[in-house]
């Protein structure tokens, strides 16, 4: 490894995952109208994934007037372990992560408030599923010892893999360290620390998409950017059909994808896709209750703007903007 290579390390994973792995959670259930309490492991187990499971529609299974969720209260219990073992993991990390790109040079970032993909989101609020989510104990604890003895610096306005994007682009020498499948679709040199058999990928390129043994999409490239905005991002919510009333998911946009050779061949395809999703125009309630006039155009607008990382301050680069250059 060079002397000049310096990971720059989206430390956001950092922070979310040491402080959650250092806490014990559940959720205490409290039903309003008799008091009766009830412990889960977490509101999956309690209401399912989408509201529509778990316990308690099990229990709705059996009875002529089902339970609404509104007839309960939810109480998070986090038990945490010592501040000082979740930030002795914090330095772990750092350790391990130079180690491994065989450098002592890094810069660090963490996200702070609402990124403008937020105010960009107008169908489904963009991690608008992460409201019910306590966070961490220890979360901020956490951030003031990233910020206080690594100098991670603090970004606002955009996230933290886009300032990490911006310092990657055009710079052979600096490897973006990351664990979101985001970081495959951007214009950097990627090393997953969750993955380090698969090293440094280079995903400044055209890339590839496969699936892997238990049937997961994987790839890296543009080509994986452009199926991340034809499929969607659970955890950033967003999702190519979450307007449409046809069947969508990840499987479907890897086979429209997976055999393009180029961005041209792709772009089309990304075209196509939104098309048959939205073959008319029709009104729809956006998530801040307006109503937006929607078609294939406006969805696939929307969605490459949510999943697409920024290279530099201000950076605008349009799917119209994309078709232009790459055809």
């Amino acid at each position: 490894m060079s002397d000049n290579v310096c990971a720059i390390i989206d430390a956001d994973f950092i922070k979310y995952s040491v402080a959650a792995v250092g806490e014990k959670r559940s959720i205490v259930v409290t039903h309003l109208a008799s008091g009766r309490e009830m412990e889960f492991s977490n509101r999956t187990a309690f209401y399912g994934s989408n509201r529509e499971g778990g316990w308690l529609a099990e229990r709705n299974a059996g009875r002529t007037s089902p339970f609404t969720i509104d007839e309960f209260r939810i109480e998070d219990v986090q038990t945490p372990e010592p501040i000082e073992n979740a930030l002795h993991i914090v330095k772990l990390t750092f350790n391990k992560i130079l180690k491994a790109l065989g450098t002592d040079q890094y810069k660090a970032f963490v996200g702070q408030g609402d990124p403008f993909r937020v105010e960009r989101s107008t169908i489904i609020k963009y991690k608008g599923n992460r409201v019910d989510r306590a966070n961490p104990v220890h979360l901020d604890a956490i951030t003031n010892y990233l910020v206080n003895k690594y100098k991670a610096e603090i970004v606002t306005g955009i996230e933290s893999d886009d300032r990490c994007v911006m310092e990657c682009y055009g710079n052979n020498n600096n490897i973006l360290v990351a664990i979101d499948k985001d970081a495959y679709g951007t214009p950097a040199k990627v090393y997953n620390p969750n993955k380090p058999d698969d090293g440094i990928i280079d995903c400044d390129v055209f890339g590839e998409l496969r699936r892997d043994s238990k049937g997961k999409v994987r790839g890296h490239g543009r080509l994986f950017f452009y199926f991340q905005v034809a499929s969607g991002d659970a955890i950033d919510n967003y999702k190519a059909n979450s307007a449409s009333d046809k069947k969508w998911g990840d499987v479907s946009a890897y086979n429209r994808l997976v055999g393009c050779k180029t961005d041209a061949e792709a772009l089309e395809a990304l075209y196509n896709i939104y098309d048959q999703l939205y073959p008319e125009a029709k009104v729809v309630t956006g998530w801040r209750g307006d109503e937006i006039e929607i078609d294939g155009s406006y969805m696939l607008d929307e969605n490459w703007d949510l999943a697409r990382m920024l290279r530099w301050g201000g950076d605008v680069f349009s799917f119209d903007d994309a078709v232009r250059f790459y055809l």
